[in-house]
């Protein structure tokens, strides 16, 4: 096994720069389309979410004639929706309310801002960009990040 040397590495190589815009849209659309669609697989409703006894664990277990396959698409949709908490739970405070009540309650943008006492323009410049971006950070199953061309040039 070969030896890293942190002294011969750069902060570039480890973590190359983001494509903000690129990273938006993968996040967006992760937590739009991907989870809903993984918490119904995983047996799970958007409101069993919601409760703060949620453990992460199947509510429903798979029939018995369930083939390998289905088992394994659940606990890959339990993990799915596992790790959004926990990478919601890692956001900073503002950041986990947007990404709470936007994804986890489902309320619209200006449900949100107007709740967290944000102006439209801040929330939608500032503040929602930043949720985003600091889910993609914690999110730990996938990486969710786009980076930019020319930061992989030197890797």
């Amino acid at each position: 096994m070969t030896e890293l040397n942190f002294d011969e590495m750069n902060i570039g190589h480890l973590f190359p720069e983001v494509d903000e815009t690129a990273t938006l849209q993968n996040v967006t659309h992760f937590l739009s389309v991907t989870l809903p669609k993984m918490v119904r697989v995983s047996g799970q409703s958007m409101s069993d979410l919601k409760s703060p006894s949620y453990d992460g664990m199947l509510k429903s277990q798979p029939s018995g004639n369930a083939t390998d396959a289905r088992i394994v698409r659940r606990l890959y949709a339990e993990q799915v929706v596992k790790r959004t908490l926990e990478a919601i739970k890692h956001c900073d405070k503002d950041c986990r309310s947007i990404l709470d009540e936007l994804y986890l309650q489902e309320l619209s943008d200006t449900m949100c801002f107007m709740d967290l006492g944000f102006s439209e323009s801040s929330y939608f410049h500032v503040w929602k960009p930043k949720a985003l971006l600091q889910f993609a950070d914690c999110y730990m199953l996938d990486d969710l990040h786009s980076f930019k061309k020319s930061s992989f040039d030197a890797v």
